[in-house]
């Protein structure tokens, strides 16, 4: 007897909890979280009820303040909320942030290996051979997984790989560019000694 009344109440306790399982969320732009129950999503409104009050009051909240509206699927098994709307203007910043983050990245981690030492050796073999060696080295893209970035899990991101990818070969045709010109330094004082040698 005493299991079926402990069954009993587990389940009774489980039907009093489901309506906070379906629940939806409002993120606005400061941060602040909304649980409740989305009624509507218009051009400049936000409708929804408290879920305290779920058959209560919809207030009205301006879209300019909300960052995202997520609602729970009943249906999905993952329990994962449906993203009905995110604001553009959030996304652009989360982008721009991406983007430097990726760019940090990149300056502090990406190591050009070889390419200041190869444009400088070639250079002194012979300057159009360091100038065809370091503009060939730059062209080349560079690797985005080999390096020490904590970061690489968010290399699947578009907008973070892009960056990176930019900041990178920019990074390897700054080292080309100081290898050609070491290189071309040196030249410059073997050729004044051996022509003052001479």
């Amino acid at each position: 007897m005493a299991i079926i009344l402990r069954k009993l109440l587990v389940l009774g306790l489980c039907l009093l909890c489901m309506p906070a399982w379906a629940q939806d969320f409002i993120l606005k732009k400061n941060g602040d979280e909304i649980v409740g129950r989305v009624v509507q999503v218009s051009a400049d409104t936000v409708l929804f009820r408290h879920f305290t009050d779920a058959s209560g009051i919809a207030y009205a909240m301006p879209r300019q303040e909300v960052a995202q509206v997520r609602l729970m699927d009943s249906a999905n098994l993952t329990g994962a909320p449906e993203l009905l709307y995110k604001d553009e203007a959030s996304s652009t910043e989360n982008h721009r942030l991406l983007a430097l983050q990726a760019k940090l990245d990149a300056k502090k981690y990406h190591k050009a290996k070889g390419v200041f030492w190869t444009t400088l050796g070639s250079t002194i073999i012979h300057p159009a051979a360091g100038m065809v060696a370091g503009s060939v080295i730059a062209a080349v893209p560079p690797g985005t997984g080999s390096d020490d970035n904590p970061n690489r899990y968010m290399m699947k991101d578009p907008v973070y790989r892009a960056s990176y990818v930019k900041q990178a070969r920019r990074r390897k045709a700054s080292k080309a560019a100081a290898g050609f010109g070491v290189g071309a330094a040196v030249l410059g004082v073997v050729s004044l000694i051996a022509i003052g040698g001479i």
